[in-house]
């Protein structure tokens, strides 16, 4: 794949640049957008100087010393701890299986599971749910066979192979998230539009062994990471699985613009491997909030 493929032809972008039509709402011209861009931080500095001065920084103390950072409050009352516990107790205890098909009656969201070939979805939604949980679970096709009687590992390798894929998951997820993102009680956390994301490493084991990927930080053992954003709904609307030696930074923008939820990210918050020098320009030209 040659990197000139991802952008606009060049003759493309002389002609939308001269007419001012490029669409992006930063300042086009490079030295006036990084002047623009130096004001606002000697402003932004200047700023926290005199706050630091008056010892009024929001969320920290600041000694002779030095700055430490506050510890923050508990913002849950304990009332509503108790009243959390109560409701969790009147909960009925339900199999999960059973509630990925209450959850897929309310979405519909196994729709998008379609073969391979035909296009078509699975005409088997038990059978479908029982290989999807087999990967969510990451107990394999020939535990779960073992475990739910009337299938078999034919059976749901067979779905696997056909109705279950990266583009399948992709669609599928896009589906729950826009149900939380449209249900009045997310609206309660947050309007869905600031995001963040993190890594979480699985070690490999049996035949994936070989498939997994090392780094000291992690110990010896071969593993993987899966990579996920998630809105401030809540909702995880994208997930990759990457090497573990990769830097988070490098996927940051593959879920802010190749998610296929109904969200608009306007923010992103990442911790010290979602940051590079690359991600902090991208960002505002792609119409994007940093905040690492």
């Amino acid at each position: 794949m040659d990197f000139e493929d991802y952008l606009l032809p060049l003759d493309k972008y002389r002609t939308l640049f001269s007419q001012q039509e490029l669409g992006l709402d930063i300042e086009t011209d490079g030295e006036l957008f990084l002047e623009e861009k130096k004001n606002q931080l000697v402003t932004a500095l200047k700023r926290v100087e005199l706050h630091a001065a008056d010892n009024n920084l929001p969320g920290t103390i600041v000694t002779a010393s030095g700055m430490r950072i506050t510890p923050l409050t508990n913002s849950v009352p304990d009332e509503a701890e108790k009243l959390i516990r109560k409701v969790s107790a009147l909960m009925p205890k339900v199999k999960i299986t059973e509630l990925l098909l209450e959850v897929d009656r309310w979405t519909d969201f196994s729709r998008h599971f379609t073969h391979l070939k035909g296009g078509q979805p699975a005409s088997d939604r038990v059978m479908l749910m029982i290989a999807v949980l087999a990967d969510g679970i990451n107990l394999g096709l020939t535990k779960m066979a073992s475990s739910c009687p009337g299938t078999s590992y034919a059976k749901l390798s067979w779905l696997q192979a056909w109705h279950v894929r990266d583009d399948t998951y992709s669609k599928a997820l896009a589906e729950l998230t826009n149900a939380q993102h449209q249900h009045y009680f997310s609206q309660w956390w947050g309007d869905g539009t600031t995001s963040s994301f993190d890594g979480q490493r699985f070690n490999a084991g049996g035949r994936g062994e070989s498939k997994g990927h090392f780094n000291a930080k992690y110990g010896p053992e071969p593993g993987s990471i899966f990579y996920t954003h998630i809105s401030d709904h809540y909702a995880p609307f994208h997930t990759r699985i990457i090497n573990s030696p990769a830097r988070n930074a490098t996927y940051v923008l593959d879920g802010l613009l190749n998610h296929e939820s109904e969200l608009n990210i306007e923010e992103h918050y990442t911790d010290t491997a979602g940051f590079t020098d690359h991600v902090f320009a991208l960002m505002p030209i792609l119409g994007f909030k940093f905040a690492p």
